[in-house]
């Protein structure tokens, strides 16, 4: 989108964390594998995944200390856990509560089931070797992982805290929605410490968090008290992936400026006014983009004259589709921006994939959707299986 050439990326794969997090080997894709930076909306995303694996040998004396990454990936498997067992709980004491909860249930088991396997020390067997990303990420992914983590595993997991259910069945889903937001905000605070790979992984987990928790935007912005600010000092040039991602990023949200224009026109009331406080967030992430890249030394992409719309908007309800599609998309490119290098981009980027997701989930519900989304939202299924590598 937004009228940049199409160019080839490199994809990096999370590799499995056993020790000090060291990035991999980039495999560049073959030419014209990339997203064309045609004006359409709906696109994949960026992944930079760098592997992230350690060598430790077969000696455990030998064995590296665990790398910040490690920690990371225990609490966010720990975050999960708890989860999944107040969700159980919640629908052990509330069997009315099936309907609404089975799908998150389902979300978080494949989350931990692929946190889990980038947990498990490696084997030197190729997970993933395919450069080609697919377009779209199923809604599951097959548990094909150990029950328990390895006891080699140079890191504890806690286990699942104990989950005692109480109250009324709205509390209890009350209780369970400020839970996934605060599991949210984890994800984000933990985007900006982490490597890359697994930063792009908790970017994603968070998004799914905020679309499970029902919380708006505003909401998702106050419970994480940072916003996107452009920079005005120097910073060094950005180059290969994260000039990509930026790029992406912003012709993206030169599209959804465009795109809430003509959602905008259709609306009336407070649908209206939501939309023209989402258009005038756009603008600013747009700017606070430019000013990234400008500060960065290199050009903003320019927005497009017009840009090619997913859905036709011949009302208020294909009006508020639309927007949801927008937002769509900004997660998708968020969650790639949040692969880049500089710390500060993670931790925004993870940050604005939430806010997305939340505008997303508000906007379905106008149209009288259901507010679905996949389970691991911007990444591709390529994307989830780590690449290990033997001990050396």
């Amino acid at each position: 989108m937004g009228g940049r050439p199409a160019a080839g990326r490199r994809h990096h794969v999370l590799g499995a964390i056993t020790g000090p997090a060291t990035l991999g080997e980039e495999t560049p894709l073959p030419a014209g594998t990339g997203p064309s930076r045609r004006a359409v909306l709906g696109g994949t995303a960026l992944i930079a995944l760098p592997a992230l694996c350690g060598c430790s040998g077969d000696d455990p004396a030998r064995a590296a200390p665990p790398g910040p990454d490690v920690a990371v990936l225990s609490g966010a498997i720990g975050a999960e856990q708890d989860l999944i067992a107040r969700y159980e709980a919640a629908r052990g004491a509330h069997p009315s509560l099936a309907g609404h909860i089975d799908v998150a249930v389902a979300h978080h088991r494949d989350h931990l089931a692929v946190l889990r396997r980038h947990y498990v020390p490696g084997s030197g067997r190729q997970a993933d070797d395919s450069a080609t990303m697919p377009p779209t990420l199923p809604a599951t992914v097959p548990a094909t992982v150990p029950a328990t983590v390895p006891a080699t595993v140079p890191a504890t997991v806690p286990a699942p805290s104990p989950q005692q259910v109480s109250g009324s069945p709205a509390t209890v889903l009350a209780g369970l929605r400020t839970a996934e937001v605060q599991t949210a905000a984890r994800y984000a605070a933990d985007a900006g410490k982490s490597a890359p790979g697994l930063a792009q992984l908790l970017a994603s987990l968070g998004a799914c968090s905020v679309g499970h928790s029902g919380m708006s935007s505003s909401d998702i912005s106050s419970v994480a008290k940072k916003k996107a600010t452009p920079s005005t000092a120097a910073l060094p040039p950005a180059r290969g992936f994260t000039l990509e991602a930026l790029q992406s990023a912003l012709a993206t949200e030169h599209a959804a400026v465009y795109g809430y224009g003509v959602v905008g026109a259709r609306l009336t009331g407070g649908a209206h006014e939501a939309a023209r406080t989402y258009w005038n967030a756009h603008r600013d992430q747009r700017d606070a983009l430019m000013a990234h890249l400008t500060a960065r030394q290199a050009t903003p992409a320019a927005a497009a004259a017009a840009y090619k719309l997913p859905v036709r908007v011949a009302s208020s309800r294909s009006a508020a589709q639309l927007a949801a599609r927008l937002e769509d998309d900004l997660t998708v490119a968020y969650v790639g921006l949040a692969g880049a290098q500089d710390a500060q981009l993670r931790d925004q980027a993870a940050r604005a994939a939430q806010e997305a997701m939340a505008r997303a989930v508000r906007w379905r519900t106008t149209a009288g959707v259901p507010a679905s989304h996949a389970a691991f939202p911007g990444l591709p299924a390529s994307a989830l299986s780590p690449r290990p590598r033997p001990g050396g």
